[in-house]
Order: C-alpha cells, then structure tokens, then sequence
C-alpha cells in the first residue's frame, strides 16, 4: 500500500523554518521531524538548501543575516567573512554586499555555496566575531573587498569606507603592506595618503590628481578649516585662504536632493557673509572640461587678490 503524505508534518516543518530565521542543520530537522518530511518539504520548495546539509526557509534563503549564519556553520571551525558582507555585518550599510567574502585555509577545501566567493591563502589574519559569526578585522575586509571589487569601484569604496571612520587608517596601512599579491597596492596606499589631506570622494581624487595639479596649485588647501564668526567651523572642498575663494565639488552622491541642496545654498551664504566667493564644480564640469575649471579658479583668485 502506498503510504499517504504527512502533509500535517511537512506544514509545521515550513512553519517552523518561517517563524525562525536562522538556518537549520539538516540533523536538526530531521530529529524534529524526518528525513522524508525534509525531502518532501524541499520538493515542494518550503526548504532552501542554503549550504551542504544547511537549509531555511525559501522566503528567507536571500536574507544577508540568514546567509552568513549559514556559511559560519557551513565553514566552522575554519575560515572568516571578509570582504563587504564583513563590512555590513559590522554596521557599515554602504557597504551593500550582493555575495558573501569568506578566506580559508589554503589546504581545505568545501563545496561552497553558490553566494559565496573564497579566499584561500595561508595569510595570517586579525580576526573578531560580530554577532557569533567569525570575521575579519574590518582593514582586513576592505582590502578583500578591494580584491573582489571592479577596477572602476575600488577608489569609491576606499574612500568611502575611509571618510565613514569604517578603518583605522595607520592599522589599514599595515595590512596593506602585509598582504601577498594585492592588486594596486601602490595605488591603494595612495589613497590612503590621499584621504589624510582631506580628499573623500571620488570627485575629490580625479580633482588632485588630475586636474588641479602643478605649481599654480600650491596654496590651495583641501578640506581646510573656515571657522566663522558666529562659531560655526565649515570645510570646504578646496580653500585658496590669501584670495578668500572656496570651491565645492559637488557629486551627484551627496548634492542631488532638496535637503543637499537646501545646505548647499546656506553653507554659501555663510561663506559669502565672511566674505568669501564660493565656486561650485559638478562632476560634469571637472571630467569633460578641465580646462575650463582651471581657467575659472584660477581668474577668481587673480580678481579677489588684485581687490585686497
């Protein structure tokens, strides 16, 4: 006789991986209920495998958190989460990790999950625990995820995770230097220079490094300190103090609503009411017209100290 589908049994099953949103080893699941329930419920689609022998539920299978429990168990007691889920999982949000980082032993090898990308290496790492789940120091994450990232992305998150206060830049450098075969190295420890004179985006970096650059930029300053007579301390993108002109660079990134820019146009009457002529450069105008920028600034400062 054919036996009948528990079909009681498969619902409390789905129920219960609904109600928890964890992963579940398969032991577990079978001791609760049974390997056949277990298969009958993956079947139908009620249980993801999320790892070998590591299941939840479908509606939480794409969960970040889920997940990284389920490679914590699926690599234990081996390996760290590195890279951008490491970032995130420490409270760094931009980080917006789409896969999970995980480094292993070079020696081991583990059918990973399909979310997953492996490091394996003999490196030496720093390593820490967020919330149970092993991870690396967050240096040591963003130099994966500067491993991992496209070539065009890497300058943004450095130095997005650089001006977020997300790394110590002194232990960064020193990771840097301790990593093996890092791609760009020369061009991440720059950066890092760069950051400490006060560039923060990506904008801000095209502009020192490529176009406001020779003798005819000396006295400018980046990030430099304007405090005001009312207390109020603001810094500017870039500063020429002599001739009391400051440039913002304005992104897309952070001048595109209403509130951005609502502070735009009070920081400039601030500015102005100290007597400064504010020049602001959008991301359009320093990438197609470079010339046009420099020609602009510098007839600024020429027209301002020519008034002094």
């Amino acid at each position: 006789m054919t036996r009948r589908r528990s079909t009681p049994a498969i619902g409390a099953l789905s129920a219960a991986l609904h109600t928890s949103v964890r992963p579940w080893h398969r032991d577990e699941l079978e001791s609760q209920w049974s390997r056949r329930t277990l298969n009958e419920a993956i079947r139908l689609g009620f249980a993801a495998r999320l790892a070998p022998g590591i299941y939840a539920h479908r509606d939480h299978a794409v969960d970040l958190t889920c997940r990284l429990r389920a490679v914590a168990l699926w690599m234990a007691p081996h390996g760290l989460v590195s890279g951008r889920a490491a970032l995130q999982l420490s409270g760094w949000q931009a980080a917006d990790a789409a896969r999970i980082d995980v480094v292993l032993p070079r020696d081991l090898r583990l059918a990973r999950p399909h979310y997953v990308d492996v490091l394996r290496t003999d490196q030496q790492w720093e390593a820490d625990a967020v919330d149970g789940i092993p991870v690396t120091s967050p240096e040591d994450a963003v130099v994966v995820a500067w491993r991992r990232s496209a070539p065009d992305d890497r300058r943004g998150l450095l130095l997005d995770a650089l001006r977020d206060g997300v790394v110590n830049v002194a232990r960064l450098r020193r990771r840097i230097e301790a990593h093996g075969r890092l791609p760009r190295r020369a061009e991440m420890l720059a950066l890092v220079a760069l950051s400490e004179q006060g560039v923060t985006t990506v904008l801000e970096h095209i502009a020192a490094t490529e176009v406001f650059v020779g003798p005819d930029w000396a006295r400018w300053e980046r990030q430099a300190p304007v405090r005001l007579s009312d207390g109020v301390t603001l810094h500017p993108d870039m500063l020429h103090r002599r001739a009391r002109v400051a440039v913002e660079l304005d992104g897309a990134r952070y001048h595109s609503d209403d509130a951005a820019r609502r502070a735009d146009v009070e920081r400039d009457a601030l500015l102005a009411a100290e007597g400064y002529t504010v020049i602001r450069l959008t991301w359009e105008d320093v990438t197609r017209r470079p010339a046009w920028c420099r020609e602009k600034l510098l007839a600024a400062v020429r027209a301002r100290v020519a008034l002094r």
